[in-house]
């Protein structure tokens, strides 16, 4: 069950209150666009001489803000950058350790484990050898 609200006061001329009110609110933003474009183009009457001026004068505007949006847009990017290379490095720091304490929870050995067991290995064949030159 829905109530509805009914705006039944008359007015003068026999329309409702409330048409009066958005046949008013339209008429007013009607006239609120054209102040603004008669506004706009005394404006451009007396501040510039000619198109050409105005346009120049548009252009070196935009210009300026490109400049300013190029500016911050690189800055912001390179920001992000840094905050992404950090953050990757951090993760493959994590990674590594996890998959290392992996591989030594299952009895897989490591690359450095490899290394020093071939310097140990290396290093027994080289003391061998010295023992059988003296014997």
């Amino acid at each position: 069950m829905s109530s509805r609200i009914e705006f039944e006061e008359k007015t003068e001329e026999g329309k409702n209150l409330f048409d009066n009110l958005v046949v008013d609110n339209v008429r007013k933003a009607y006239l609120a666009g054209w102040g603004a474009a008669v506004y706009t183009n005394d404006f451009i009457h007396n501040e510039f001489n000619t198109v050409t001026e105005l346009t120049d004068k548009l252009i070196t505007k935009g210009e300026e803000a490109e400049k300013k949006t190029r500016k911050t847009v690189s800055k912001e990017a390179t920001t992000k950058q840094k905050t992404l290379k950090k953050r990757t490095k951090r993760l493959e720091k994590e990674a590594d350790k996890r998959v290392a304490s992996l591989l030594h929870t299952i009895n897989i050995p490591t690359r450095s484990d490899i290394d020093k067991l071939n310097n140990r290995v290396a290093r027994l064949s080289k003391q061998l050898d010295e023992l059988n030159k003296a014997a």
